[in-house]
């Protein structure tokens, strides 16, 4: 069954008490530590790496030349945002970005994510976008930052998910 085409328009933020640096750096250099499962395109899953450069790779690590491309940077400005552009993990024909665009409030860091897609889009899918952004950056990446706990590639998620 082909899937018609629909768009997505998502926009999470979150208050995370910690500079833009460090914040930019657990997107950036740490991305494995707080994304995981079920939010990986597979369980072969070894590692997920983010290149912080102009025209750097977003992607699933498999094995040894194995793995998932979710998308390409597209723009960077350090410690302010980072947009990556492809499939963010998608399946079939789908193009889209996301953009996490970081704010300094006193002595914490307001995240805010946009996150747009058009192509062959279930509502199972959209709606599993707008909760798994919920809970990465709402519950994983914040208390990755803040409290050191780690959610990501080869670790335990938080209590009440499970991995697909």
């Amino acid at each position: 069954m082909v899937e018609e085409v629909r768009s997505i328009d998502i926009t999470e933020q979150v208050m995370i008490k910690a500079t833009p640096n460090r914040v930019y750096n657990a997107i950036t250099n740490k991305i494995a530590a707080w994304w995981g499962a079920p939010y990986l395109y597979t369980r072969l899953a070894k590692d997920l790496v983010l290149e912080p450069k102009l025209g750097g790779k977003f992607y699933e690590v498999w094995g040894i030349g194995q793995g998932r491309l979710w998308g390409t940077v597209t723009q960077i400005k350090k410690n302010e945002w980072i947009e990556i552009t492809g499939t963010i993990g998608m399946k079939g024909a789908v193009q889209g970005n996301i953009c996490f665009a970081l704010e300094a409030k006193g002595h914490s860091t307001l995240l805010t994510l946009t996150h747009h897609a058009i192509g062959q889009i279930s509502e199972e899918t959209r709606s599993g976008y707008v909760l798994g952004w919920k809970d990465l950056l709402g519950t994983r990446l914040k208390s990755f930052i803040e409290a050191g706990k780690k959610y990501g590639v080869g670790f335990d998620p938080p209590p009440g998910l499970h991995s697909n």
